[in-house]
């Protein structure tokens, strides 16, 4: 028996793939390759897989996780051949190498995830730093949250959620922050776009902002070759 993780882009047209055809695509392309996935056991097996964390439906990545497990032993360079011509364009490895997680997954061990949302707009460099700069500094930043448990959508203070946040304009406007993301905490960007156009009465609809995530980050437990945990 053999740990993986495999690391891929979901871009262009592949981010309309949900998470649920995301997960048959790439069981299907195991299926295939002929590889030898590790099923569960039980009535009703399935392959041993799973993401490091869900990506909303329409938002772009650079940087997708997925852990998988084969019976036996095999190279990256022989996985990536099998796999990389059966999967469409826009999703893309980046590559494959082995990885003991023991008791634990990578979901259960991502801290946070840093996107860039970006957004056209007339305002100035100067007036997007001001405008971010006031935001900021509200005791509370209170946007609707849909609630895990009644998925109700609430008002709620994501203020202690974000880690980070800039914003540069050059072309587009482009907000780059780190958000809390995993089973402790998890921030949407979808409630800091709507509490941000709220507060600062940018006038842009949700359908003209893009939203990428560049990249998961993990505890310090989790280490291989490729990583970047530094928040």
């Amino acid at each position: 028996m053999a740990d993986y993780v495999l690391k891929f882009t979901k871009t262009g047209y592949s981010k309309y793939i949900s998470h649920l055809d995301l997960m048959r695509l790439f069981s299907r392309s195991f299926k295939i390759a002929a590889l030898d996935i590790r099923y569960s056991q039980g009535y009703n097996p399935h392959p041993k897989m799973s993401f490091a964390q869900p990506l909303s439906l329409g938002y772009s990545s650079v940087s997708e996780y997925l852990e998988f497990q084969t019976v036996t032993e095999h190279t990256e360079n022989e996985l990536l051949s099998m796999l990389r011509p059966l999967l469409p364009e826009g999703i893309e490895i980046l590559f494959i190498e082995p990885m003991d997680l023991g008791k634990t997954s990578l979901a259960a061990e991502t801290v946070a995830a840093e996107f860039q949302i970006s957004f056209d707009t007339n305002a100035s460099q100067e007036d997007l730093a001001r405008l971010l700069e006031d935001y900021l500094a509200q005791p509370e930043i209170i946007a609707l949250k849909r609630m895990k448990k009644t998925k109700r959508l609430e008002e709620t203070d994501i203020k202690g959620k974000i880690r980070s946040i800039s914003v540069s304009k050059q072309e587009k406007a482009v907000m780059t922050c780190v958000l809390d993301q995993g089973s402790g905490s998890n921030l949407s960007p979808e409630p800091l776009i709507q509490s941000f156009m709220k507060f600062t009465g940018l006038d842009i609809p949700r359908w003209e902002v893009e939203v990428t995530r560049k990249r998961l980050i993990f505890t310090n437990r989790i280490q291989f070759r490729h990583i970047d945990n530094a928040l």
